[in-house]
């Protein structure tokens, strides 16, 4: 969880516009049975009037097993999707690249 965090640290500082995101971490048995209400969180914490344009929702299915990012934007930065995201992954296999 502490890449993923620094990832989002790191995104929020190349994207000032997204300095209100959220981000939450649950410890989940099955990630995939899990989503559908991490996607109505994630969806639940944007709010363009307080400048919350992203959330981001860990699901932590411990050291064994993958675990799962459900990621959500607002539709105003959604567009940037095709750079926001290669980065966020960049950021979250290297985090020294992007730091």
């Amino acid at each position: 969880m502490g890449r993923l965090a620094a990832a989002m640290e790191s995104l929020v500082e190349l994207h000032p516009e997204l300095c209100r995101s959220g981000f939450a971490h649950h410890e989940v048995s099955d990630p995939v049975a899990a989503t559908p209400a991490a996607l109505a969180e994630a969806e639940a914490g944007l709010d363009l009037r307080s400048g919350a344009l992203m959330h981001v929702v860990w699901l932590d299915a411990g050291p064994a097993r993958s675990g799962r990012m459900v990621l959500v934007l607002h539709d105003i930065v959604a567009d940037r999707l095709p750079r926001v995201l290669p980065w966020l992954v960049q950021a979250w296999k290297q985090p020294a690249l992007v730091s």
